[in-house]
């Protein structure tokens, strides 16, 4: 299967995503004051706070990463060039900033009506904003590697997201009367699956190889995205037309299960198995596989309320914000780098990506979070009692993470500015 051919020249300036990776860590800080600052929970996925919290990090924190790394995604990948970024930016950015606070806010009141409904329709605004963005960049475009066809589905995934998302909050509002469980099952499964696991797919296909040193993954990884979309359309039918049909949801994993194993598969081919982000995928996959058996479970075992719990921890918190932590790693130092490189910085001037962020500080970073996920999965089962130190240890990630992404800002600020100042010295010197 062929690899996208990367075309740095479309890519947006740093600024673009940068403000959506510097988003995700503000509400993951927010995550944590809401830990410390709330009331304590109960066991039960329905309980407002726990609600709030998997919004606050399914949206809040992995959403924006998602956006930001979309957005170059689609355009170094697939070409998909950004001429006003700047109005894509307004579009997009204070939107879903915007419906991720009146959403999370809405939940944590009492699943208050109006804050609710106003955040799903600002959600559903910023992602047609995005959506127009790239799908009508994507249609024109003549890529057709895996990452292309990959983020041409991704996108599906999402809009179906988005609309279920909505119907669930007017369903909860009372300005809709649907059945409400096969509509959260629904929900869950097209953001889970259907946007998430899908992006993370697209993406490996480019990442992997160029970062791990991966051989390209198999022709029949190309299938596994479109699969898993025909079967969630299949399950969300069945569910709308047969409530009994839980008993398939099981089903649904079977392509993550499968993507799991080629990528655990291409990980023991890496050649760069040192690398903090090998690390950081291969902790992904683990949470990856051990996630279905536990939603698996769920059904089975109804009565145990720790069992869902467990499933969100071990897919947003494990899954994504493994993925999230690590290419942030490799991702961010490697914009700054790029767009500093088009500046043609003078000679001994621009460090290397590490000199931006060295492996070891995002080794440091990855240790950090097998510690709070190890913490968030105790408090699955002990809430009241984990609520503290998992609120502590949720602060300390997004602070050390904040501090490297300052530092790295402040690295590319004074490269930038001694670029410009060895510009302006030339044009002078050619003026005279």
């Amino acid at each position: 299967m062929s690899q996208a051919w990367l075309s740095y020249e479309a890519a947006p300036p740093p600024w673009l995503p940068g403000g959506f990776f510097a988003a995700s860590l503000i509400w993951l800080l927010i995550a944590g004051l809401t830990l410390l600052l709330g009331d304590t929970v109960a066991a039960n996925r329905f309980d407002p706070l726990i609600v709030t919290q998997t919004h606050l990090l399914a949206l809040g924190v992995l959403g924006n990463t998602m956006l930001g790394a979309l957005l170059q995604l689609l355009a170094v990948a697939a070409g998909v060039g950004t001429p006003r970024p700047r109005a894509l930016w307004w579009r997009i950015f204070p939107t879903w900033q915007a419906g991720v606070a009146c959403l999370c806010w809405g939940f944590s009141h009492g699943f208050a009506p109006h804050w609710l409904a106003g955040g799903a329709l600002l959600l559903c605004g910023a992602g047609l904003a995005l959506l127009w963005h790239a799908g009508h960049g994507l249609w024109h475009s003549p890529a057709r590697d895996a990452t292309s066809q990959g983020l041409r589905l991704t996108l599906g995934g999402l809009a179906m997201a988005l609309t279920l998302g909505l119907l669930l909050a007017l369903t909860l509002t009372g300005q809709l009367n649907l059945p409400f469980m096969p509509l959260l099952h629904s929900h869950v499964l097209w953001a889970g699956l259907g946007w998430l696991l899908a992006l993370l797919l697209a993406v490996s296909q480019t990442v992997m190889p160029m970062f791990l040193l991966t051989p390209a993954f198999p022709p029949v990884s190309r299938w596994l995205l479109p699969g898993q979309l025909v079967l969630l359309a299949g399950l969300g039918l069945l569910l709308i037309l047969q409530t009994a049909a839980t008993w398939l949801l099981p089903l649904a994993a079977l392509p993550a299960v499968g993507f799991a194993m080629l990528t655990l598969r291409q990980l023991r081919a890496s050649r760069r198995r040192q690398d903090p982000l090998w690390r950081s995928w291969l902790l992904a996959m683990l949470c990856l596989l051990l996630s279905p058996l536990c939603a698996s479970a769920a059904l089975y075992w109804p009565d145990n309320t720790s069992l869902p719990l467990l499933c969100g921890v071990l897919w947003l918190g494990g899954l994504g914000l493994a993925c999230v932590l690590g290419m942030l790693g490799k991702i961010a130092p490697f914009l700054a780098w790029l767009h500093l490189q088009s500046l043609q910085a003078p000679r001994g001037v621009l460090p290397r990506t590490h000199g931006f962020l060295s492996e070891q500080a995002v080794a440091r970073l990855g240790g950090l979070h097998a510690g709070w996920l190890l913490l968030a999965l105790a408090w699955c089962g002990w809430p009241a009692i984990w609520q503290i130190p998992l609120g502590l240890a949720t602060l300390l990630l997004a602070a050390t993470a904040s501090w490297h992404g300052w530092q790295l800002w402040r690295l590319y600020r004074r490269v930038k500015a001694v670029c410009l100042a060895h510009h302006e010295g030339k044009t002078a010197a050619h003026c005279t």
